[in-house]
């Protein structure tokens, strides 16, 4: 692999990529696959695989066409996307050799509903992998700013009928993965994920403060303030509206770079 930027060589990504090459992923099921982002990772890491399942349950004009999105992405190749709610998945016990969930586990209502039927359809023997980031820890302040404005969407979310948590505690995540009591159980935590390996922005996004990055966030942010437009409580639309603009004055001082996260492998 090309010489890597200096935070994205520091950080735990290149091991968790090869970690990643030495399974063979067989049928693999992706909880909350959004626009298929984690499963074009697997697809690029994965030492071999045979298909992919990925669910994800739609309640916004949003995901919908993340939906969409998704099913073009991966036209042509042995991807199925479904509209599926995790709670009560429609596959029989044992059907996947491999199951994931990336970055999902803050936007599901019943968590250990969801986590129990990922692990009653995947095989024993076969892989758990579960990616979460987590809001403490040695966070830099770029990442202090992203967590902000995290959470400050997920209220967003919640008020227009979005499943959106706050982002999990590291101690929380460790916890939810014990529940499970996998076999061979392996954690990495890293500040930067396995897709930045493959990202055309990854020298752009060594600088926090980065205008392309900049510019990114404000527009999300400012996206996000068109969600609320008709929200009927003026006193609360502009409330956020007003938390709104104050992030975008913390993300323009100290920058903007995703939160930290633990990558988690075991065997049901």
């Amino acid at each position: 692999m090309e010489d890597l930027p200096k935070g994205l060589a520091s950080s735990n990504a290149s091991k968790i990529a090869k970690r990643l090459g030495s399974v063979s992923g067989g049928r693999i099921l992706d909880i909350g696959t959004a626009s298929g982002g984690s499963i074009d990772t697997l697809m690029k890491t994965l030492k071999d695989y045979d298909s992919f399942v990925g669910i994800d349950y739609y309640p916004s004009a949003t995901s919908k066409k993340e939906m969409e999105s998704a099913k073009k992405r991966f036209e042509g190749k042995p991807v199925r996307v479904l509209e599926m709610n995790a709670e009560n998945l429609e596959f029989e016990d044992g059907s996947f050799d491999a199951v994931c969930i990336s970055h999902s586990l803050h936007h599901l209502g019943k968590t250990d509903r969801v986590l129990a039927e990922m692990k009653r359809v995947v095989k024993n023997g076969g892989n758990f992998i579960l990616q979460e980031a987590y809001c403490d820890g040695d966070q830099t302040e770029a990442q202090k700013a992203d967590e902000l404005e995290h959470e400050w969407e997920a209220r967003i979310d919640s008020l227009l009928g979005v499943t959106h948590n706050k982002t999990l505690t590291k101690q929380r995540i460790m916890d939810i993965v014990s529940s499970l009591k996998l076999r061979e159980l392996e954690v990495f935590d890293s500040t930067h994920s396995v897709d930045c390996l493959f990202c055309k922005r990854k020298y752009e996004c060594e600088d926090p403060k980065n205008q392309a990055t900049f510019h990114r966030a404000i527009s999300e942010i400012d996206n996000a303030i068109k969600r609320i437009d008709n929200y009927p409580d003026l006193e609360t639309r502009n409330r956020l509206k007003e938390e709104g603009e104050r992030i975008k004055e913390t993300i323009a001082k100290s920058g903007s770079a995703s939160a930290s996260y633990l990558f988690i492998i075991g065997k049901k």
